[in-house]
């Protein structure tokens, strides 16, 4: 069940909205639903590689270490299997 809500958006916007949701045979508010989810994950993926980023940095590793460090990771694997 949905709790209602009301979003400000331009006039332009609006009209946008309400064109693409009839030729997708939506409502304005399941197509807006649906942009704001997709925005919302969006936003958690940017973080997500941000946060990569950042910790990438201060490991001190580079691009280039990455290889071994995975074949490195994978004997570990391996080995714990046996």
């Amino acid at each position: 069940m949905a709790t209602q809500n009301n979003v400000r958006v331009s006039d332009e916007l609006l009209a946008e909205l309400q064109s693409k949701a009839q030729a997708e045979g939506k409502t304005v508010d399941e197509l807006a639903e649906d942009a704001l989810r997709k925005g919302l994950e969006e936003q958690s993926w940017q973080d997500l590689l941000a946060y990569g980023l950042q910790t990438g940095r201060e490991s001190g590793y580079t691009e280039a270490d990455v290889p071994g460090i995975v074949k490195a990771r994978r004997r570990m694997i391996a080995a714990d299997r046996r």
